[in-house]
């Protein structure tokens, strides 16, 4: 059981650390976008990644998470499981894409977005096809393939966009830097598959269908889920164009970016709350009211980077013609921390089964997302898409905070979240006053964030048990490692 936490907490590291450079390396991208095709062409961009985003989700429904699931579960069928999945991860991602193409020839949409899709639509088919490998490291615990892949592949795009901006290349050569990644994404997963990993083709109607009978429901909530996330693009790109997307996308990026550790500290949970919830719920209480202000203490790192350092922040990524969507960061930044707390939340429900919950929690929040959507964006642009997000994350954290105080006793220790609100507060205080004296802002922003993280620590309102345990799973993962 030791080994195996051990070898989670490094998993984790890995992706996080990999995560990191991925995410230096995607704030160049958008750097190097945003000034060479202005607003306009970075809200044609966003718009067709989005675009393609929601035919991947609908192509998964819930694929991945299920064959993790069955693998582990059941290692003796793992060949079988395994040939069957990729069977129809295969004929889902081509009928999808096919699909996909088809759809956005027939909308209004101009010919450069139409274009755009077409050369893009590799990155969907193999995006999809590759994510197979990921089912495969996922049960094996060596996700660290899967970043070593992504780290590739973003170094061998950056370097193409780079010479497409060197050499003045048009707006399609941009989109097809897309297709590059993902093609060595897959090349790269394959060589470092081992040959019994190696999935071929299979099909055993019992085995098929009875993982897509479980797939169905967590698909539909991944769908859903995942729409919410994006419609606000596509409406906002409706009625407002592409310049204002542009703005919006440079904004959300800094949200985007950071997401993913919150799933990283979520799923660091899954294990515990897996084997506690039925059994001992005031275990599973207890860590996930730990949990909940470990989200929020790492939620504020990026409020009280975002507060003071908007418009700088903005710039940096961008350009001055991009200022205006400054406001919506700070926007984005708080949302982040209902984001972080409904990330841990649903694992509780998860681990409970509560899949009809979970859906119907789904259906709620988009239909608020898209009505106020449609009734706020062709007033507010942006701002109004930055606002409803924000709206809608409580409104989740609202719905599901009711549905686990049911399952397991949490306690909000409100004690350490005013002393992490305290922290914040002087950490943004002294942000602005060096913004003001004129400190060169990531040098501010360095410092500023090092006296929260160093005060939240000292007057302990961050859950030192819970990153006591955590760092020495890591310790020792790294010890039993050296030592083999």
């Amino acid at each position: 059981m030791e080994n195996e936490r051990n070898t989670i907490a490094g998993n984790v590291v890995v992706q996080i650390i990999g995560r990191m450079i991925v995410l230096i390396m995607s704030l160049v991208t958008i750097k190097l976008i945003s000034n060479y095709v202005g607003t306009e062409g970075t809200g044609y961009y966003n718009t067709i990644i989005t675009y393609l985003s929601f035919f991947i989700t609908i192509a998964d429904f819930g694929l991945f998470s299920i064959g993790v699931r069955e693998i582990a579960k059941y290692p003796e069928k793992r060949r079988a499981l395994l040939n069957n999945i990729f069977t129809i991860r295969l004929i889902s991602a081509l009928a999808i894409t096919i699909i996909a193409v088809i759809i956005a020839q027939l909308t209004g949409y101009p010919t450069i977005i139409k274009q755009g899709v077409l050369i893009a639509s590799l990155f969907l088919f193999l995006n999809l096809v590759g994510s197979i490998f990921d089912i495969i490291f996922q049960t094996r615990l060596e996700m660290k393939k899967v970043t070593i892949a992504e780290i590739v592949a973003k170094i061998v795009s950056l370097s193409a966009l780079t010479a497409v901006v060197i050499f003045k290349l048009d707006f399609n050569w941009i989109i097809a830097t897309i297709s590059l990644a993902t093609i060595v994404t897959i090349l790269i997963k394959y060589f470092l598959a081992t040959t019994d990993e190696i999935p071929h083709f299979g099909w055993d109607p019992k085995i098929a269908g009875d993982i897509i009978k479980l797939s169905l429901p967590f698909g539909m909530i991944f769908i859903l889920n995942n729409f919410y996330f994006k419609v606000d693009t596509l409406i906002l790109f409706y009625f407002k164009g592409a310049s204002d997307v542009g703005i919006y996308a440079v904004a959300y990026r800094v949200l985007e970016t950071t997401m993913f550790a919150a799933a990283y500290l979520a799923y660091s949970l899954k294990p515990l709350l897996s084997a506690t919830i039925n059994n001992d719920k005031e275990k599973a209480g207890r860590a996930t009211s730990s949990g909940i202000t470990f989200m929020i203490s790492m939620a504020l790192v990026l409020v009280t980077i975002c507060l003071p350092f908007s418009r700088e922040i903005m710039i940096f990524l961008s350009n001055s013609t991009f200022l205006s969507g400054a406001p919506v960061i700070i926007v984005l930044s708080i949302a982040a921390i209902f984001i972080y707390l409904n990330t841990m939340l649903s694992e509780v429900l998860i681990a409970k089964d509560s899949r009809k919950y979970l859906l119907l929690m789904a259906v709620i929040v988009l239909t608020f997302n898209v009505v106020s959507n449609i009734i706020l964006i062709p007033l507010y642009s942006f701002y109004a898409a930055g606002a409803t997000t924000l709206a809608s994350e409580i409104l989740l954290f609202c719905l599901g905070y009711f549905k686990t105080k049911k399952i397991i006793p949490i306690r909000i220790d409100l004690l350490r979240i005013a002393k992490l609100i305290f922290s914040a507060a002087i950490s943004i205080t002294l942000g602005i006053f060096l913004r003001q004296i004129g400190v060169y802002f990531i040098l501010a922003m360095i410092v500023s964030t090092s006296l929260y993280l160093l005060l939240a620590y000292q007057i302990d309102a961050m859950p030192k048990e819970l990153i006591r345990e955590y760092l020495s799973s890591i310790k020792n993962k790294w010890t039993n490692q050296n030592s083999q």
